[in-house]
């Protein structure tokens, strides 16, 4: 009996961590639906998305001397170098709001899709074994 018992146990707590994966399946599916149509870009969690005060002081760098020799001159990015960085980090602000996008459609579906997966396969499993028991 008490390998019965145990077999029982495996079979609810399995269900019950189903159960719990199809809660955050839906969750995240819900939360992707929700940035998807109510955001004009998809949002990212951890980054600024605002490239415009990516170098907002000069770079420090050690500063070459004046052609007198006596003082540094201050070393500055020009223009060029400005619009540069800028347009590199909205092209990885752009990649990485792809692959957020991405990814939490595949977490959305993976998680819906294995906990009623294990919950089809172990729940019947388990209301079976506990009416062999009684």
């Amino acid at each position: 009996m008490p390998g019965k018992q145990i077999g029982l146990i495996y079979f609810y707590l399995i269900s019950a961590v189903s159960l719990g994966l199809i809660i955050i399946g839906i969750f995240n599916s819900v939360n992707f639906l929700i940035n998807v149509s109510q955001y004009k870009d998809y949002p990212l969690r951890f980054q600024n998305e605002d490239c415009t005060g990516i170098f907002p002081s000069p770079i420090k760098a050690v500063p070459p001397l004046s052609p007198d020799g006596n003082s540094p001159v201050p070393a500055t990015q020009s223009a060029e170098e400005i619009k540069r960085q800028q347009e590199l980090c909205q092209r990885q602000v752009g990649q990485q709001r792809k692959k957020q996008k991405l990814d939490d459609l595949k977490n959305s579906v993976t998680f819906t899709l294995i906990g009623a997966i294990l919950f089809v396969i172990h729940f019947p499993v388990a209301r079976r074994n506990s009416k062999d028991s009684k």
